[in-house]
C-alpha cells in the first residue's frame, strides 16, 4: 500500500510538471481562484530587473491592466526605485525570498525564515508596505516549509499555468500555451527576472492581454481575485441560507430539496487571509 501511495504521488508530480501545474500541498496554497466570472491574474516572478520590469510595466500601463509581482529581496535592494514605481502604479506585490534558493525545503528552519523575512523587509523599505502574499521558488513547498511560515502571515501562492515552458520556445507559442489552458480564476506565470531570455515574457504580455480580452476575460491583481472569490462564495452562502428557509410541503415536513440546501457548508475560502492586501 505504502509502495502505491508513493507511486500516485510521483505520478501527480510528473504530470503537474509536464503539464506545468502547480500542485498545491494543501488547501490553503492558492493555485486559483473558484470563480465564474472570467477573471485571470497575470503575475511575474525574480524581479525586479532594470530592463524587463519598466517594459512590462508600460505594456500594463498601455492596456490598462493590473499585474501582481513576486520580487526577490536581494534584487529589491539592487533597484528599490523600480520596485516602488510597480507599487504606485497600483500593482500587488509578493514575497519570493531573498536569495531565490532552487530548494527552500532543504534549508535548515532559520534559513528558511530568515529568506522570507529579508526579502519582506527589503519590499516594506522600498514600498512602505509588507507583502502578505509569498511565492515559493520553482514552486517548490511542503510542509516543513508550511510549519516555518505558519506564524509569519504569509498566504502561499502558486500558479494554474506557466507560459515559461520547454514545449514553449517563442512568444506566441508562450501565449498559446497559456490560451490553450486557461479558465477562471487562473493564475499565470511569468518573469521579469535576469534571465535574458525574459525578452519573450515582454512580448507574450502582449499578445496574452489581447488574446484573453477577446475572450472576455478580465484581468485583475491576485489579490483582486481572492476578493472575487470571496464574494462569490458569500453570496453562494446567502442563496444557501435563503433556500433554507422554503416552506413545507403540503405533508408538513420540508421538502427534501430545502433539506439538502440546508446541508450544504460552504468550504473555508482560500481568499480571507489575503483578502486585505
Amino acid at each position: 500500500m505504502l509502495r502505491l501511495l508513493k507511486a500516485l504521488i510521483l505520478a501527480v508530480a510528473l504530470l503537474a510538471h509536464r503539464w506545468g501545474h502547480a500542485v498545491p500541498w494543501r488547501g490553503d496554497v492558492v493555485y486559483r481562484a473558484r470563480v465564474s466570472e472570467k477573471l485571470a491574474a497575470l503575475t511575474f516572478d525574480d524581479g525586479p530587473h532594470p530592463e524587463f520590469t519598466p517594459a512590462i510595466l508600460d505594456i500594463l500601463e498601455r492596456y490598462g491592466v493590473r499585474a501582481t509581482f513576486f520580487m526577490v529581496g536581494s534584487s529589491v535592494e539592487l533597484y528599490p526605485e523600480i520596485a516602488k514605481e510597480v507599487w504606485e502604479r497600483g500593482h500587488a506585490i509578493g514575497n519570493h525570498t531573498y536569495t531565490h534558493p532552487a530548494n527552500l525545503e532543504l534549508l535548515p528552519d532559520w534559513a528558511i525564515r530568515r529568506e522570507v523575512e529579508r526579502s519582506a523587509e527589503a519590499i516594506e523599505r522600498a514600498t512602505g508596505e509588507r507583502p502578505v502574499l509569498f511565492r515559493p521558488p520553482r514552486g517548490r513547498f511542503g510542509s516543513k516549509a508550511a510549519a516555518v511560515l505558519s506564524g509569519a502571515h504569509q498566504k502561499v501562492v502558486l500558479w494554474t499555468v506557466s507560459a515559461d515552458h520547454h514545449e514553449a520556445k517563442t512568444p506566441h507559442e508562450m501565449a498559446e500555451r497559456v490560451l490553450r489552458l486557461i479558465r477562471p480564476g487562473a493564475i499565470v506565470l511569468l518573469h521579469d527576472g535576469s534571465t535574458p531570455a525574459r525578452w519573450k515574457d515582454v512580448v507574450a504580455t502582449s499578445m496574452l492581454i489581447e488574446a484573453l480580452r477577446k475572450r472576455g476575460y478580465r484581468l485583475v491583481t491576485v489579490p483582486e481575485l481572492l476578493r472575487s472569490e470571496l464574494k462569490e462564495m458569500s453570496s453562494r452562502r446567502d442563496d444557501v441560507q435563503r433556500g433554507a428557509g422554503d416552506p413545507p410541503s403540503s405533508s408538513g415536513r420540508r421538502s427534501p430539496g430545502a433539506k439538502a440546501r440546508r446541508g450544504i457548508t460552504p468550504g473555508r475560502s482560500s481568499a480571507r487571509a489575503a483578502v486585505s492586501a
